[in-house]
């Protein structure tokens, strides 16, 4: 069996340092799965830190906490400077690690904890790892309000999102620890039915509003008088019998429904703010050519502009 060393670098990422919160906790004994949250030491990261922990505490899981250092780009001729660099990316490595230990160590009911730190690229090496240590969710901040740094985080979050194969959830710097009020745009296909679980799972008590957004646009068959009737009398019993089995599955949550039309992204946030939640759930539908091109337009935009939490489910894989 290869070591853990060679297992990373096979994921293009090298391990640089693996440490324990508790104290006892070896690479043996992690168990079947874990929350990983993700941490570059910023305030965002504090508030995904208090989220993960929260999460990983209730569910009796283990807290996978990593760093990935990206390397700093070197000039060819000073070959010499990339040990140097190296030293210093470390050295702010293991300042974000000991930040989190302390204040995981200040919490009054901290969970187990692995740290690590690794080194590649941010999208892929957290993707991969969360695939290797079997994470059920990824934990991670949601970037500043301003524009800019909106930008930014989203496209981190979506690299994420394109190779992860667990739901990554996106957390504001102005989230509390776990969610009670929920919001899922549902569309009753298999992802949005996905993000409608995992949210109530993530609530496990509390309120889950379904809201399904008919599009601006579609085509009718028939007379479009008729048909909007139709659809109304169907959507409306879709809901109805997945309000059911939700309340059968998660007798602690009580769910609301509501329907709307016209731009998904538009009215799910306004909804959410009118109800004040504090999680949307949204999932994804692929990641072919097209859905490549307009990757995640829902989830994007939910990730750079909700002021809540957000959970992103996967779309369906193919056995591996």
């Amino acid at each position: 069996m290869s070591s853990r060393r060679e297992r990373h670098s096979t994921a293009a990422a090298t391990i640089v340092e693996a440490g324990t919160q508790s104290g006892t906790a070896a690479i043996q004994s992690v168990p079947a799965e874990c929350v990983l949250l993700a941490t570059n030491g910023s305030a965002e990261a504090n508030a995904a830190l208090r989220f993960a922990s929260a999460y990983a505490a209730r569910e009796e899981l283990l807290l996978r906490i990593l760093t990935v250092l990206e390397p700093l780009p070197m000039l060819p001729a000073q070959p010499s400077g990339i040990t140097y660099a190296m030293t210093i990316e470390r050295e702010r490595g293991d300042a974000i690690l000991a930040g989190v230990r302390a204040q995981l160590a200040a919490l009054g009911t901290a969970p187990r904890s692995l740290t690590t730190m690794l080194v590649g690229g941010p999208g892929a090496t957290i993707a991969d790892a969360a695939r290797e240590w079997n994470a059920q969710y990824i934990v991670v901040g949601a970037g500043r309000r301003g524009t800019v740094e909106r930008l930014l985080s989203g496209d981190t979050v979506a690299r994420i999102l394109r190779r992860a194969a667990a739901p990554v959830i996106a957390v504001p710097s102005t989230a509390g620890e776990l969610p009670s009020v929920g919001v899922v745009g549902v569309d009753f296909g298999v992802a949005s039915l996905t993000a409608v679980r995992r949210a109530a799972s993530l609530l496990g008590e509390g309120v889950l509003h379904l809201l399904h957004i008919r599009p601006e646009f579609d085509i009718p068959a028939t007379d479009p008088d008729s048909w909007g009737e139709i659809y109304q009398l169907g959507a409306a019993a879709l809901m109805t019998k997945l309000t059911t089995d939700l309340e059968t599955e998660f007798p602690g949550l009580r769910v609301e429904t509501a329907f709307d039309r016209g731009h998904a992204s538009t009215i799910l946030l306004a909804y959410a703010d009118r109800v004040h939640a504090d999680l949307i759930a949204v999932g994804q539908h692929g990641h072919g050519v097209v859905d490549r091109f307009l990757f995640g337009s829902v989830a994007q935009e939910m990730v750079r502009s909700a002021k809540c939490a957000v959970v992103v489910t996967p779309p369906a894989r193919e056995s591996e």
